[in-house]
């Protein structure tokens, strides 16, 4: 699969493998999940993914350009709930982006599985932005495309990518087929689903990991 990037450095590995593990507390989920966001941050600045803009500082033996990570033209899209510590992760390491809001729920409706989307916040100010999506757990994909739907009319999905903990055959599938423009880059998959669209050795709900709910 062509959009689908597998992130293995070994910190991050290490984080991941912190979300997947049964023992962890709620508490100790929200603190790994922002370390995925701020990681993950760090390690795509690294990559060429993000925009950059040249830059220029007085120093006191003259001056010192070099390429930073322009953060300004840059939006966060926190898809609630589970994706809200990472996107402060994140943001932790782009302080001068755009964090807007995606509720998205799914459900069951006669054996398939929909996505309600009934809040959002912020989305209008995505525009003319490099757009970054942060949901940990990328199952059926059926929540990010609704996302995306949102979304869809304010952003260059050209400029756009997914960056999840976990992601599913069949969601990185469902991405491509609909959007084959916009990058996935994931710490673990692709894996399958079970029969409740859970992806099989995954992390379980993160929303609910994070959140102390069932």
């Amino acid at each position: 699969m062509n959009n689908f990037t597998i992130l293995d450095n070994p910190v991050l590995q290490n984080v991941g493998l912190k979300l997947h593990d049964v023992q962890i507390k709620p508490y100790e989920y929200r603190k790994y999940t922002r370390l995925l966001g701020l990681y993950m941050g760090i390690e795509l600045s690294g990559k060429n993914v993000l925009p950059i803009k040249k830059v220029t500082t007085k120093t006191p033996l003259g001056s010192l350009t070099t390429n930073v990570i322009d953060d300004c033209h840059i939006g966060i899209v926190n898809i609630l709930r589970a994706g809200t510590t990472m996107a402060l992760g994140m943001a932790d390491v782009l302080p001068n982006s755009t964090i807007s809001f995606v509720s998205a729920w799914r459900r069951s409706v006669n054996g398939k599985m929909v996505a309600d989307t009934d809040y959002n916040r912020g989305v209008g100010d995505l525009q003319n932005k490099f757009v970054i999506l942060t949901d940990p757990a990328l199952a059926s994909g059926v929540s990010l495309l609704a996302c995306i739907d949102v979304i869809s009319k304010y952003i260059d999905l050209k400029k756009t990518i997914i960056c999840c903990l976990h992601a599913a055959k069949e969601g990185i599938e469902k991405i491509y087929n609909e959007h084959p423009e916009i990058r996935i880059y994931s710490i673990f998959g692709p894996s399958d689903v079970n029969e409740h669209c859970y992806i099989v050795n995954g992390p379980g709900d993160c929303g609910d990991r994070c959140f102390n709910t069932k």
